[in-house]
């Protein structure tokens, strides 16, 4: 048993060497033995290559600004641990952490005696979520998948509403290689008889999607067929997205979000089409004037963040080629008129040449790449050849990199920090703390 917060932490982060151990059998035995916290709440499941974040960020906005208490389990962490379980907002506490890593930890010793092995990290960290709103209720919580779906920890939750966001090509040596093989994956959350909503996803997803949905016969809710985003438009003073919003039984005009990027209109009206769901289906009283106010008080960091106007820094998550899009695209409508220096760091095993490939076509940019600590981090060497940057645009240490480039920024000029999640968090957290 621990004593202290920094003892339960020191020893969730041993078991973050496991690495991903796909399957549910180990998290089926933990919710029996924890008398089954996962029926105890009400919940909303989010999975999606991309997009899962802000779509919780959303989400918690829409319930929060109609007056009910939201639950939220997201990961990775950008600030700190804790804020992976939060309740509106909130993070759980270092004593609630100490709590849950004591009951988890005699289940973790015994388990590990049994077939079914050890605990990773996220499993431990998941059972820890669905055992404290077991025994903390609250109006609704937030799941956002770790990785895929079908076996992922997550996937043992008895949602209301399962939200797939997008899907693109990432973790393709866990999740396979193709588009319809992925889709499979995500769709593992698709419980029998539970809506499911669908957003921007390509035709042979979709697919898949459809087949899942008839096969559990669960009513499936398609973006750009059964609800649309429509009349996008840029609200230029707040660098703000606007759209009008419509569904079979309802519209709504001038929704305004302050995330920016056209991804992120696809993202709020995939997280409305949930919540209007939900709310039909529980019961839950909601107003456009509370929407309206939900979405735009929704904050999320590090996705087209603007966290420094003088100099003016932007913090980006890019840190897959989907998401490179993306960017690119934002950077390309929003910031043509400004000189961008950019600075990247991403993990390995991501597809880096065509990420470098996209972040080149934004005009009028210059690329620096570094890196940081993560056992999958591609190093400078590694970035240089795939990325194919020259020596004199590369850093080895991050942080001097980050105040020689802020240094030089002059009027009008932007510095764009962007790839892994794990680099972005480290980066906001010094920027901030300086």
């Amino acid at each position: 048993m621990f004593t202290t917060y920094e003892e339960a932490m020191e020893w969730i982060h041993t078991r973050k060497g496991m690495g991903p151990k796909p399957g549910i059998a180990r998290m089926k035995w933990l919710m029996e033995k924890l008398d089954h916290p996962e029926r105890k709440f009400r919940s909303i499941h989010i999975a999606g290559t991309n997009g899962k974040g802000s779509t919780v960020a959303y989400l918690r906005s829409l319930f929060m600004a109609a007056g009910y208490s939201v639950g939220t389990f997201t990961s990775p962490h950008i600030v700190s641990f804790n804020e992976r379980i939060s309740i509106d907002g909130n993070d759980l506490s270092n004593n609630d952490i100490l709590e849950q890593t004591n009951i988890l930890y005699s289940l973790y010793q015994e388990i590990s005696e049994t077939e079914l092995g050890a605990l990773t990290e996220f499993e431990i960290v998941t059972a820890m979520m669905f055992s404290y709103f077991g025994s903390h209720p609250c109006d609704v919580v937030l799941i956002e998948v770790g990785l895929g779906g079908l076996y992922d920890s997550t996937n043992i939750a008895e949602p209301d509403v399962s939200i797939i966001t997008t899907i693109g090509k990432d973790h393709i040596n866990i999740l396979g290689d193709t588009i319809p093989e992925i889709a499979h994956q995500k769709a593992g959350i698709i419980k029998k008889g539970t809506p499911a909503v669908i957003g921007r996803l390509p035709e042979d997803a979709l697919q898949v999607m459809r087949e899942k949905a008839k096969e559990e016969a669960a009513p499936l809710f398609e973006y750009r067929k059964d609800f649309t985003a429509s009349n996008w438009h840029d609200v230029a003073e707040h660098y703000h997205e606007a759209f009008d919003f419509s569904s079979a039984h309802v519209s709504f005009e001038g929704i305004e979000i302050p995330l920016m990027g056209g991804h992120q209109v696809d993202n709020a009206a995939t997280a409305l089409q949930a919540f209007l769901l939900f709310c039909d289906k529980c019961g839950f009283a909601y107003s456009e004037e509370s929407i309206k106010a939900g979405f735009l008080r929704t904050a999320w960091p590090v996705r087209l963040e603007i966290i420094s106007q003088k100099p003016f820094i932007l913090l980006d998550g890019a840190h897959n080629v989907p998401a490179m899009e993306v960017l690119a695209d934002a950077l390309n409508r929003k910031f043509a008129d400004k000189k961008i220096t950019i600075l990247l760091a991403a993990l390995a095993d991501k597809d880096l040449e065509q990420m470098g490939a996209l972040i080149k076509t934004v005009p009028n940019s210059t690329l620096y790449v570094t890196t940081f600590e993560s056992p999958r981090v591609a190093s400078v060497e590694e970035l240089r050849s795939r990325m194919g940057v020259a020596e004199e645009m590369t850093f080895a240490d991050w942080r001097q990199a980050v105040d020689e480039l802020k240094a030089k920024q002059s009027e009008g000029d932007m510095l764009l920090i962007t790839g892994s999640l794990y680099f972005l968090s480290d980066v906001r957290h010094y920027l901030l703390n300086k």
